[in-house]
């Protein structure tokens, strides 16, 4: 059987600024990461800010292959990779899919749909379930379905499955 040749690249393309892994290799260290967050004091970790939000992204990418690749058999994202209500380590956004609350859509003229815990439009402070910011004057209105965000509609649709509860 022949040899692949070396890529000196190791997977990374300079025009879209991305890295090509292996799947099992990604949920390994995902996994990995998640044990030992866990070991943190409480209160340590955000959720959906800094570092954090980079592990729910990378999580998604391995969710996104375990899709193809299962196809029909696959049984949705592995909660394993993602951060629960239940853990210490995490201090939590208030209402929202993370209380088991509804969420609403909201159009931004310019930015795409997004999902927020508030279902009417408040004068400066309208914040996402993604970090994503509006005021009153940025002409939003509210849309049915599911949002355009991939994180916004990530945290509606996980909102559900992540274990809510005392620690």
């Amino acid at each position: 059987m022949p040899k692949k040749p070396h890529d000196p690249t190791y997977g990374f393309d300079a025009e879209t600024n991305t890295v090509r892994v292996d799947q099992h290799d990604l949920a390994r260290l995902l996994l990995m990461f998640r044990s030992l967050m866990r070991e943190q004091r409480p209160g340590r970790w955000k959720h959906m800010h800094d570092f954090d939000l980079s592990f729910e992204r990378l999580a998604d990418a391995a969710d996104a292959a375990a899709e193809i690749i299962h196809g029909k058999k696959w049984t949705g994202p592995d909660l394993r990779m993602r951060c629960t209500t239940t853990e210490p380590v995490y201090e939590w956004p208030e209402g929202g899919p993370y209380d088991g609350e509804a969420t609403f859509t909201w159009n931004v003229p310019g930015y795409g749909s997004h999902a927020s815990d508030d279902d009417q439009v408040q004068h400066y402070s309208n914040t996402a379930l993604c970090g994503f910011s509006w005021a009153k004057g940025d002409r939003p209105r509210r849309v049915e379905g599911l949002p355009e965000c991939p994180e916004c509609r990530r945290e509606v649709q996980l909102g559900a499955d992540r274990p809510r509860g005392a620690w």
